[in-house]
C-alpha cells in the first residue's frame, strides 16, 4: 500500500509534465539578453527569435537585460519560474563570472539548467590600420617602444578581456585594458583610432576587417578562421593555451521539466540549422551550434573548468 500511495502521486506528476511539453509553448516565450542591443548575443536572438516564431506559431519576445558582464539578465532569470517561458541567452561570460567575481547572487552550476549551443566565435587581436602594423612580430617591436598599449574590449569578463589579459602574461607586451560599454563602442575607437589596440569575436569585428579599417594580427582559437585563413593562431605565434573562444548559449532556471528543455534544445537546434540562418552565422566568421542536451551540459561545466584555470593563469581580478 505504501508503494502505491507513493507511485501515484509520481505517475500524475509525470503524466503533467508530459502535457506541458505537448502543448508547450501555449503563450509568448521571453528570450532574456544579457547584453546590449545590437552586439553577437543580441544579433543571434533576434535571428533565432523570428524562426522559432515562424516555427511554433508563438510569439518569443527578446528583452535586454544588459550590465554587470551579463550578471543583471543572469541572476534576473535564476529567479523567475522554471516553466520554459523566460529563458536566457548570454554569451561565455556566463561560465567565466563564476571564476572572475569574488561572489555572485547564484550558483551558475546549479540555478540553470543548459539548453542549447547557438554559435562559437572566434576572438581576434586587432590594431589600428593606421599604425602600419602587419604582423605579430611588429606589434612586439612596437611595444618596446612604449610603456604602455592601450586594449579595447565590450567590457570586463568578458572572452576577449582575458584573452588580452592572458596575452600580457604571456607576451610581455605592456597591455592595459580599456573596458567599454559594449563591442560597439570599442570597435568605433579603435578604427578612430582612440585605442590602438583591440581584441573582438568575429561577430563585431567583420565588417571593419573587410572594411580594411582594422588589421587582425593574430586569433585565439585552436583552428585559423574559414574567413580569413591567412590569420595565425596564437598558439602558432608560439603562445599556449589559446583555444579561447567567444559562444552564444541558451539557459533555463533550474527545475524546468525535461521535457521542456528537450523541446526547446530540438526547436533551436532545427531553428539555427536551417539553411539561411546557418549561412548566416558562417558569414560572420562564427559556427552554428549543434549539441543536444546531454552534450551541451557536459560542453557549459567544461567551459567552466577550462575557464577558471585561463583567469588563474591570467592574474585576473575583477576590476
Amino acid at each position: 500500500m505504501k508503494f502505491m500511495a507513493i507511485a501515484i502521486p509520481l505517475a500524475a506528476l509525470c503524466a503533467t509534465a508530459a502535457h506541458a511539453a505537448d502543448r508547450y509553448p501555449s503563450k509568448p516565450v521571453t528570450l532574456v539578453v544579457a547584453y546590449a542591443a545590437g552586439g553577437m548575443t543580441d544579433i543571434l536572438t533576434r535571428k533565432l527569435a523570428a524562426d522559432l516564431q515562424a516555427e511554433t506559431g508563438q510569439t518569443f519576445i527578446v528583452d535586454n537585460k544588459p550590465g554587470a558582464t551579463g550578471q543583471i539578465a543572469t541572476e534576473y532569470v535564476a529567479r523567475r519560474p522554471a516553466d520554459g517561458y523566460t529563458i536566457l541567452v548570454g554569451a561565455t561570460s556566463h561560465v567565466i563570472n563564476p571564476a572572475l567575481k569574488k561572489s555572485l547572487p547564484y550558483d551558475a552550476r546549479k540555478a540553470f539548467d543548459p539548453v542549447a549551443l547557438l554559435a562559437i566565435s572566434p576572438n581576434f587581436v586587432l590594431v589600428n590600420a593606421d599604425l602600419n602594423i602587419k604582423t605579430f612580430a611588429d606589434l612586439k617591436a612596437y611595444g618596446k617602444t612604449h610603456t604602455s598599449i592601450p586594449f579595447g574590449t565590450a567590457g570586463i569578463g568578458g572572452a576577449p578581456h582575458i584573452v588580452g589579459e592572458l596575452l600580457r602574461a604571456q607576451s610581455g607586451l605592456p597591455l592595459v585594458h580599456v573596458a567599454y560599454k559594449g563591442a560597439g563602442p570599442a570597435m568605433g575607437d579603435l578604427v578612430s583610432g582612440q585605442v590602438p589596440f583591440g581584441i573582438a569575436e568575429s561577430v563585431t569585428a567583420n565588417a571593419y576587417l573587410k572594411s580594411g579599417k582594422i588589421v587582425p594580427l593574430a586569433i585565439a582559437s585552436a583552428q585559423r578562421s574559414a574567413l580569413f585563413p591567412s590569420v595565425p593562431t596564437l598558439n602558432e605565434l608560439g603562445y599556449k593555451g589559446f583555444d579561447l573562444t567567444t559562444w552564444v548559449g541558451v539557459y533555463a532556471p533550474a527545475g524546468t521539466p525535461a521535457p521542456v528543455l528537450d523541446a526547446l534544445n530540438k526547436g533551436i537546434r532545427k531553428a539555427i540549422g536551417k539553411q539561411a540562418t546557418t549561412d548566416y552565422i558562417r558569414s560572420t566568421g562564427s559556427e552554428p551550434g549543434d549539441m543536444d542536451l546531454p552534450a551541451y551540459r557536459s560542453f557549459v561545466s567544461s567551459e567552466m573548468d577550462k575557464w577558471k584555470r585561463v583567469v588563474q593563469q591570467a592574474g585576473v581580478k575583477d576590476e
